[in-house]
């Protein structure tokens, strides 16, 4: 079921107005077809996405680290012996 499912070929329907000439002129700057030129546009775009989320995430992790490190440090401080 899976194999029938990878060897399937799906039709997107795309309004290009506009872009169609641009694609074609790129794909053959690039020496690639439009489909590879668009395939690989909309590859780097969802690992672009990927990324920017996954650096979102790790900032988050950041902050909430540095809020509980503070939170943490300070009431270890109390139980802190100095030695003179």
């Amino acid at each position: 079921m899976e194999n029938a499912m990878i060897n399937e070929k799906s039709r997107l329907n795309l309004n290009t107005t506009g872009l169609s000439e641009k694609m074609n002129l790129w794909a053959e700057e690039l020496n690639m077809t439009a489909t590879e030129l668009v395939r690989k546009a909309l590859s780097d775009f969802i690992d672009r996405l990927e990324r920017n989320r996954r650096e979102q995430e790790l900032a988050e992790a950041c902050r909430n680290y540095r809020e509980f490190n503070k939170k943490f440090s300070s009431e270890w401080a109390r139980y802190e012996t100095r030695i003179k």
